[in-house]
């Protein structure tokens, strides 16, 4: 089972974020797409050096990033800032205005919580109407093995043809949580989100928040 960046033709030269790829990146430019073309205001949780929030606020939104690791907001704000604002600190701490944000994501964070924790607490954020995005990672388990033979192939071609960048924000490996820990707790607690298990050991999860309590009891 590979971990969140292993690989031995890592690429850890400095490069334009469209010349970037890794695992996250793989599955984050699937999931921006998901943005309402509504959304004005998003949050980047665990957001690492920026990328996925300098992404969004390419496509026009206003972004704050948050993370924990003062060395990744360091190296986002050396980056492009334009409509991005960096906070230093823990997602569940920092004085945040409940359901004021039209996008919440997490890119390869979600494993660093608790599962149902860090599920609220995207939802306690997001505005109603609003959309959480999270590319995430998970433990295999046996039924996965198939999957996990088969990503190993496909994974060695990408990186031979792409390269694979490195970061430097902290990893946690193994994720304390199963791809079937992340789809109940999702389908318990967020009601009509879409979860995909992915082909490089990575999952996506989509929810659109009720965009009223009416909305949430037709759920």
């Amino acid at each position: 089972m590979a971990p969140a960046t292993m690989g031995a033709m890592d690429d850890d030269e400095p490069k334009a974020d469209g010349k970037r790829w890794n695992l996250n990146i793989h599955y984050q430019r699937a999931v921006v797409e998901e943005v309402p073309e509504t959304a004005r205001t998003a949050l980047d949780v665990g957001c690492g050096e920026g990328l996925f929030a300098r992404t969004l606020a390419a496509r026009g939104l206003d972004v704050t990033g948050i993370d924990e690791d003062a060395d990744s907001i360091r190296r986002a704000r050396a980056q492009d800032t334009t409509r991005v604002t960096y906070l230093e600190g823990d997602v569940f701490e920092a004085d945040l205005p409940r359901e004021s944000f039209d996008v919440v994501s997490a890119i390869a964070s979600l494993h660093h919580m608790d599962i149902s924790e860090g599920l609220e607490r995207l939802k306690e954020l997001t505005a109603p109407g609003g959309t959480v995005l999270v590319v995430g990672l998970a433990k295999a388990t046996w039924r996965d093995i198939p999957r996990e033979m088969a990503a190993s192939v496909v994974d060695k071609a990408q990186r031979l043809v792409r390269g694979y960048w490195h970061h430097d924000s902290p990893c946690a490996w193994p994720p304390p949580h199963t791809y079937g820990d992340v789809k109940r707790e999702s389908a318990r607690l967020m009601p009509g989100s879409v979860f995909s298990q992915k082909l490089l050991w990575r999952y996506t999860l989509v929810w659109t928040k009720p965009a009223s309590e009416h909305g949430a009891l037709e759920d």
